[in-house]
């Protein structure tokens, strides 16, 4: 996939997350947990994500792309 073709499946994901976990390794998720804005005004968000292993890669190129696989374009 191109960059663009990255951006513009990335700007139709809903809730979705880049993870760092702190060791180089990151996700793209959407499972999970938050607060829902009941308008739309910027607020304070709290997420609670869960990542299944295998979506940890060593780039976010690579993080992204797996994501893409798992969902479709």
């Amino acid at each position: 996939m191109t960059d663009t073709e990255i951006l513009n499946w990335l700007e139709k994901q809903c809730g979705g997350a880049l993870v760092n976990d702190d060791n180089g390794h990151w996700a793209f998720v959407s499972d999970g947990m938050q607060n829902i804005p009941m308008d739309d005004d910027v607020f304070d968000l709290e997420a609670v994500l869960w990542v299944e292993k295998n979506a940890f890669k060593s780039t976010i190129r690579e993080a992204i792309l797996h994501a893409v696989t798992r969902r479709g374009k």
